[in-house]
């Protein structure tokens, strides 16, 4: 009797666990995605040197400049979309108060004229101000010296920030104003197929982009050498991690330093790119193409993967252009994207019916 009642639990639980385990994690292939080819009109403008992120805040986009660009021009740009005409440079270089060395990350702050930049060098985040027309910013938060190094950073409604360490076991961190730790979350599987390689090696093979709508709880980690995308719902602090199209792993050197310790090598294609999450919908730029194609051709990515906020897939956008970064309009429902051509420039691509009518 006891064995019964023993067999039923346990097929009770599994049957419980698996549809879980199934949501939560899923595979995909290109044949899941409805093919919509869409064409972009381009704005160039001459103040931008060498444009390397793009951010945006209600009708302002943000442009940054690479760091190789001379110290003397500004760091970032804005760009007024109700004329598509240039509208002022910020960001001053700089070690000291309310200047910046570098962008590693744009943060927007929801419902105002404002955004916040991380410079990683000088470990803080600096708040700008989209309608004063001063180069430096308003104020700035240093992180605290004992603060774990952080590749990205998000805020969430509540105050708080998410953030992807340089190293640690987990994949997310919160952390409060003062920098304490609020919660970890997350870890990478290993994989089966090169069992040496360390939690560290993984976490550096699973680099990437992480990306935040704090207004719906929901942020997506993008990876860049591998086809993972891992949704984090602030709300439940639950992940759904989505593998594919490609499968493969990407070819890469393993050497044993202090520092890095993988090394891709340059005939692996670069998968995500970028991750944009709207009101409704994610949507993932995915490259495709390699640095030695690259160097030779010009082309990042030309893919647009839309996905539901459950992970659904829905389409891949088919783009006319290049482009590495991009962000979402919800007033005009266009994406900007920035491009890599020889002038680069915003790309303004209209999403399609079949999208808008859903």
């Amino acid at each position: 009797m006891k064995n019964s009642i023993l067999l039923l639990t346990c097929f009770l639980f599994a049957s419980c666990a698996a549809p879980t385990e199934e949501i939560n994690n899923r595979t995909i292939t290109w044949d899941d995605f409805e093919i919509i080819q869409i064409n972009s009109e381009k704005h160039y403008f001459e103040e931008i040197i060498n444009p390397s992120s793009i951010g945006f805040n209600r009708n302002k986009i943000i442009l940054t400049e690479a760091w190789r660009v001379p110290e003397n021009f500004p760091r970032m740009h804005l760009i007024d979309v109700k004329d598509w005409t240039y509208d002022k440079p910020k960001g001053k270089y700089g070690k000291g108060p309310l200047e910046i060395s570098d962008v590693a990350h744009l943060l927007k702050v929801s419902g105002q004229d404002e955004y916040w930049v991380y410079n990683l060098n000088a470990r803080k985040l600096v708040r700008f101000s989209t309608t004063d027309s001063s180069l430096l910013g308003r104020n700035e938060w240093k992180l605290p010296k004992d603060m774990p190094i952080v590749r990205f950073i998000e805020n969430t409604k509540e105050g708080s920030f998410l953030a992807i360490p340089r190293e640690g076991d987990y994949i997310l961190e919160e952390l409060d104003s003062l920098g304490n730790s609020l919660g970890s979350y997350g870890k990478w599987d290993s994989i089966p197929e090169r069992p040496e390689l360390t939690s560290k090696d993984i976490a550096e093979l699973n680099t990437g982009w992480f990306k935040g709508n704090p207004e719906e709880n929901l942020f997506v980690f993008a990876t860049l050498y591998r086809d993972i995308l891992k949704m984090f719902d602030y709300q439940t602090k639950e992940f759904i991690t989505i593998l594919g199209p490609n499968l493969e792993l990407p070819l890469f050197d393993l050497h044993k330093t202090a520092g890095p310790s993988v090394f891709v090598k340059p005939e692996s294609t670069y998968r995500y790119r970028d991750v944009v999450i709207s009101t409704d919908y994610i949507f993932a730029l995915y490259g495709g193409y390699s640095y030695t194609e690259f160097t030779q051709t010009g082309k990042i990515a030309e893919d647009i993967l839309v996905f539901d906020h459950s992970g659904n897939p829905l389409w891949n956008l088919k783009l006319d252009r290049s482009i590495i970064e991009m962000v979402f309009d919800e007033n005009t429902n266009q994406l900007y994207g920035l491009t890599v051509d020889e002038d680069p420039g915003i790309a303004v691509f209209d999403l399609p019916e079949e999208i808008l009518k859903e």
